[in-house]
């Protein structure tokens, strides 16, 4: 993924994605329902797009509904950049932000290539980044929001700000997804310290900004724990995590292998998720059954 820059940006309509590949392609998806000037617009502003610079192809999917594979492959170029099969580690740490928002950098590292990651005092620690793959997503059937829903990716987090145990922040999935995910035996053994569950609400429609989110979530959390004077309440207990209201998220991946993200504010802040955090087996909002019984609740 190297020389990429991939850009999700609220367009005033919806959300969008822009992605400008190493050979110089360049590509736009819409996700608002009507045709808007402000994406390609605000693209030209910045520099990413000139008559010596055209997009390569400009995709409306707000306004209609399309298949699976267009859906997952729109998605699939913002989850590419941290998602690897069978989950990946992500190393980061903060950096100073050029402005409102924040911004990080961080390294991708396949979780079979590294079973147990070691906690360089350099970053943060590890985070594990899980997903299905767009096979396993389409296998589980459905309209868009359920593709949408099993297409969000869940984070492990190994230490639980300001308590004990750890933190998993599930998305958006399901709990067909979460059956998928942990046939893999052995992530249930890593999963084994978690006391505490961040789960958002079941979709029962959704668009492609939807997804765009769930794409996301892993650097709009990394934002969240990353910004100064932010803290959650530890389990047990509720709490809704939140992730900073941003306009624009965008990602740079060198060659290097170290991805680069900065987040700011727009006119519109629709870049952003949040959900119930709460313990696994909460009374009236339990964690997904699927992941209680691999954890042994």
């Amino acid at each position: 993924m190297a020389g990429v820059r991939v850009i999700v940006f609220d367009g005033g309509r919806g959300l969008s994605l822009y992605v400008r590949l190493p050979g110089g392609q360049r590509l736009l998806a819409d996700a608002a329902a009507t045709a808007s000037a402000e994406p390609l617009a605000m693209l030209r502003e910045m520099g990413e797009v000139s008559p010596l610079r055209p997009l390569t192809r400009h995709l409306r999917l707000g306004g209609c509904t399309p298949s699976a594979a267009d859906w997952l492959g729109v998605l699939g170029l913002l989850r590419g950049l941290v998602l690897r099969p069978g989950g990946s580690w992500l190393f980061w740490q903060a950096a100073p932000p050029r402005e409102a928002g924040f911004a990080l950098t961080a390294r991708v590292i396949p979780r079979r290539d590294l079973p147990h990651p070691p906690q360089p005092d350099m970053f943060e620690p590890a985070v594990l980044v899980l997903g299905l793959t767009p096979q396993e997503v389409r296998e589980l059937g459905g309209g868009p929001a359920a593709w949408v829903a099993a297409a969000s990716l869940a984070l492990h987090w190994p230490r639980l700000p300001g308590g004990q145990g750890e933190l998993l922040v599930g998305g958006d999935l399901p709990d067909l997804a979460w059956e998928t995910l942990l046939a893999d035996g052995v992530l249930g053994r890593l999963l084994g310290g978690v006391s505490c569950f961040a789960g958002g609400q079941p979709l029962e429609s959704a668009g492609l900004d939807q997804g765009l989110i769930a794409a996301a979530l892993p650097w709009l959390v990394l934002g969240a724990f990353s910004g100064e004077g932010q803290s959650f309440l530890a389990c047990p207990g509720r709490e809704m995590l939140t992730t900073p209201a941003i306009g624009m998220l965008t990602i740079d991946a060198d060659e290097n292998g170290v991805i680069t993200v900065e987040a700011k504010p727009r006119a519109f802040n629709r870049v952003a998720w949040s959900g119930l955090a709460r313990p696994l087996d909460d009374v009236a909002l339990p964690a997904p059954a699927a992941l209680r019984r691999a954890l042994g609740g």
